[in-house]
């Protein structure tokens, strides 16, 4: 089977701002795209950047701020300041996940947007479960919207973070049969050891590749507008940690640290087909006599108007 390129962006975002973010990701595209990528996946939440102020108290002057800009950069899904990325991604016929604070009234996501190498919409799905601090931040996506796209690449679907230790998200994505999938996550030092040892397990479980997305930025990315205090900066140290894992769990690409890169592989997907023959947890190696998932993948609106 003819291999395939695929990407993960390690880059800073430009905080709180999805102008100049949309700017840089179509520089990235670009980039990537160069060198043949043909699937290219950006971090968590990467057109604004990751909330890292949420760790902060939240009585704290510095919170207050970024809470309200980052209420004011986030975004509609169909808003318009998004195409100049569908122009790239179609110019450049490489497929994009890609990471952003999606605003629907009052409340915000934190939402991948999936994007054809046609530059077309896919679709796009919020985070079900916020994290922590996030919950401050975002609600909850009603896990309608999971789903898996076909690309150039194979079937290619996502989670954000700590989605990834949901086990019924990881085999919702296995009953669609994702081949590559998207992992977007911030750039926290923490949670290193958890993403190498989860997303291993993944490429294990569900038998296919994984796009480990990650950024690398310090507190010298911070718009100067912007009130941080010497001792909040740590929160926006992060070392990046982008990846590329075959099925079964070997890397393809082992983790970068401390740079901005864009990191390529080059996959086959004729390789999952013995890590299936192993373990295919929703085929021959399930016991539906014994445990099945329950999937409401209705779309679950707080107002229903019956005309």
């Amino acid at each position: 089977m003819t291999e395939k390129i695929v990407a993960a962006i390690q880059w800073a975002p430009e905080i709180l701002n999805p102008k100049l973010g949309i700017e840089k990701a179509v520089t990235a595209v670009e980039m990537a795209s160069k060198d043949g990528a043909q699937l290219i996946v950006f971090p968590e939440c990467w057109l604004q950047g990751y909330p890292y102020w949420s760790g902060l108290a939240p009585s704290s002057e510095e919170y207050q701020v970024f809470r309200q800009l980052n209420f004011e950069s986030a975004i509609a899904i169909t808003d318009p300041l998004l195409k100049p990325i569908y122009k790239a991604a179609q110019a450049h016929k490489c497929s994009v996940v890609l990471g952003l604070h999606e605003k629907v009234g009052g409340t915000l996501y934190g939402t991948l947007l999936y994007i054809s190498a046609d530059g077309e919409r896919l679709g796009s799905q919020r985070k079900i479960m916020p994290t922590q601090a996030e919950r401050l931040v975002w609600g909850q996506g009603d896990g309608s919207d999971i789903h898996v796209y076909e690309t150039p690449v194979g079937k290619v679907g996502g989670l954000n973070c700590f989605e990834h230790q949901m086990a019924p998200a990881r085999i919702a994505l296995s009953s669609l049969n994702v081949e590559v999938h998207a992992a977007a996550w911030p750039g926290h030092e923490f949670l290193t050891p958890i993403i190498d040892a989860s997303m291993r397990h993944l490429a294990h479980e569900n038998a296919c590749f994984v796009v480990v997305a990650r950024e690398f930025m310090s507190e010298k990315d911070i718009p100067s507008r912007l009130p941080v205090t010497p001792s909040a900066t740590s929160h926006w140290n992060t070392h990046g940690g982008s990846a590329i894992i075959a099925p079964g769990g070997k890397y393809i690409v082992e983790p970068i640290f401390d740079k901005e890169t864009i990191v390529h592989a080059e996959i086959n997907l004729s390789d999952i087909a013995v890590n299936k023959w192993f373990v295919d947890g929703v085929g021959h190696y399930s016991r539906p006599d014994i445990f099945q998932l329950k999937w409401d993948r209705r779309k679950k609106p707080p107002v229903q108007i019956k005309e």
